[in-house]
């Protein structure tokens, strides 16, 4: 059954934000900052470098082929 395009495959939640906090020996977060490093987040994550790294470890035969013309559409 393939993936309705609308699947999260990947995501980040409050809970992670705080594991880390605590993990790293940071006090608790308020929720202004937790809110606010969501709003960082996306400043610092390249999400789609991240998913073109995943698809050519993953897929490696699937790189390129826009440059060869295969994935041209019919005319």
């Amino acid at each position: 059954m393939p993936w309705p395009n609308d699947y999260i495959l990947y995501s980040i939640d409050v809970d992670d934000v705080r594991r880390v906090a605590k993990e790293s020996g940071f006090r608790e977060l308020t929720d202004d900052e937790i809110q606010a490093v969501g709003a960082k987040l996306e400043s610092y994550i390249d999400w789609y470098d991240a998913v073109l790294v995943a698809i050519q470890k993953v897929a490696p035969d699937a790189t390129n082929t826009l440059e060869d013309g295969a994935n041209d559409e019919p005319e």
